[in-house]
């Protein structure tokens, strides 16, 4: 049984100390190596260690048996070595920049630690599993999982981090119809969502003919801009929506 003096430690904490000091033994050798042809290194490392295991239903935690202690458990490691090459090949890379972390998304603890065990990190993550790759999450966890909330929960941190921007609009005429085109960044940025983007001129709805992150294109009905005094409103998701001030091409210069 286990002293209460003992501390408790967790296996990720420990193996991260571990190798942490064996890259330092590394780091060392290759300057030592500058200076002498011939030295030592660790290849290989067996470790034994006698253990007090503890499991609270979500982590594991181990205390170290001191001397004279008993009923600890034995566990043994052993250490290898693994090439830049082998890591790459077999880990993903880190979050990219417009990618948003499980962490910062506002989800229950209970199906951000599913997703996390299934090794799902980022919201791009889950797009990439759901979307493209047609993963049935609920047949993988033998759990319901609310689909349609993940992706509207997806979709606000997209727009935390990827704010719309129109830094040009103008109208041109195709097929007899006249097009406005509003041109920027993260326009239509949102999973697919039904109703969106949508926009209304003068409180008059507007049809969407086609949109992208880039450009927004809106097929308007001439009598609809009118004086200078055009106002357009674009909801390009549930949490991004914008106005204009529009004028009239026969009022402009």
């Amino acid at each position: 049984m286990a002293s209460k003096g003992n501390k408790a430690w967790n296996l990720e904490s420990f193996l991260d100390s571990l190798i942490f000091e064996l890259d330092q033994a590394q780091d060392t050798l290759s300057v030592k190596g500058l200076n002498r042809k011939l030295t030592y290194m660790v290849q290989d490392m067996n470790l034994e260690l006698q253990l007090f295991p503890e499991f609270d239903g979500d982590t594991v935690r181990f205390t170290t048996a001191k001397p004279g202690e008993t009923g600890a458990s034995k566990i043994s490691f052993q250490l290898g070595s693994i090439r830049d090459t082998q890591i790459r090949e077999v880990t993903r890379p880190p979050i990219q920049r417009g990618e948003v972390s499980i962490d910062e998304v506002d989800l229950p603890e209970p199906e951000r630690k599913k997703l996390k065990k299934l090794g799902i990190q980022s919201t791009e993550d889950l797009r990439r599993t759901v979307e493209d790759r047609n993963v049935d999450l609920s047949k993988v966890t033998k759990e319901t999982m609310d689909y349609k909330g993940l992706a509207g929960l997806i979709n606000k941190a997209r727009r935390q981090e990827r704010p719309p921007s129109v830094a040009k609009a103008s109208l041109s005429s195709a097929q007899g119809d006249t097009v406005l085109t509003l041109e920027g960044e993260n326009l239509a940025i949102a999973q697919t969502l039904d109703r969106f983007p949508a926009a209304v001129i003068n409180e008059h709805p507007v049809e969407v003919l086609a949109a992208d992150d880039k450009q927004l294109k809106l097929k308007l009905n001439q009598t609809q801009i009118k004086g200078r005094d055009n106002q357009l409103k674009v909801a390009l998701d549930p949490y991004a929506v914008f106005t204009m001030n529009l004028e009239s091409p026969t009022d402009s210069n």
